[in-house]
């Protein structure tokens, strides 16, 4: 299950260094930002990270609704099990038991194993590891006190993970963004053969919090 931030890429990763043959990626599309299970901002460049990683993506748009996400959760894990014989599903589920639990019920229906290798990882040790893996992370959307407009865009460092370890403390979220306190889009990984570039884009700000809205981006070598 792929969205394109640093969650669902670290979990591709780890995936991966544990012996995991992903043999495609699933990236649901939401109506907007009101969605009960799925990424908005961004997620629509994950065809462009699946290109960078040479996976095969599968691609759906979906409605904001749990049972609407859910439905077509089901019909996409149907698609990859008749396609790439899929058996077993990885998602970045990092402390949501409402996710963990409903992405749980519908692989067992269709009989598929679940792995989230990043499940109860504390959020300043998953932002450390993925630095020092050398993810390059940009934040695409903020909805939590102490995260202002300034945030979209930004893409994180030392600097900046430290000062939302610290924002995270002051305004009690979750400093991995599990809350949806924020979202990323991962622009270069360790497993990207290219890295994504943002050519232009502009914030949308809607008092308490935004989005940055992609106009343009592409595939660069590294």
């Amino acid at each position: 299950m792929f969205s394109g931030g640093k969650d669902s890429l670290f979990a591709l990763w780890t995936a991966m260094h544990q012996g995991y043959d992903v043999s495609c990626l699933i990236t649901l599309i939401p109506k907007s930002l009101e969605s009960w299970l799925f990424h908005y901002p961004a997620v629509r460049f994950a065809v462009l990270q699946a290109e960078a990683m040479g996976i095969p993506i599968l691609i759906r748009r979906t409605g904001d609704s749990a049972t609407r996400g859910l439905r077509d959760l089901r019909s996409m894990l149907k698609k990859a099990v008749e396609r790439f014989d899929v058996d077993v599903v990885v998602s970045g589920v990092l402390a949501s038991d409402y996710q963990r639990t409903l992405v749980d019920l519908v692989c067992e229906e269709l009989k598929l194993r679940t792995f989230t290798p990043l499940w109860g990882k504390r959020g300043e040790l998953l932002l450390a590891e993925v630095m020092s893996l050398g993810f390059s992370v940009m934040i695409v959307g903020v909805a939590a006190e102490g995260l202002t407009k300034k945030w979209l865009g930004r893409v994180l460092n030392d600097e900046a993970i430290e000062e939302l370890n610290s924002l995270a403390s002051r305004y009690r979220f979750n400093p991995a963004g599990e809350g949806g306190e924020y979202e990323t889009l991962v622009l270069d990984a360790p497993i990207f053969k290219k890295r994504l570039v943002v050519e232009k884009a502009r914030p949308v700000w809607m008092g308490d919090s935004g989005y940055l809205e992609i106009e343009e981006a592409y595939l660069a070598t590294k």
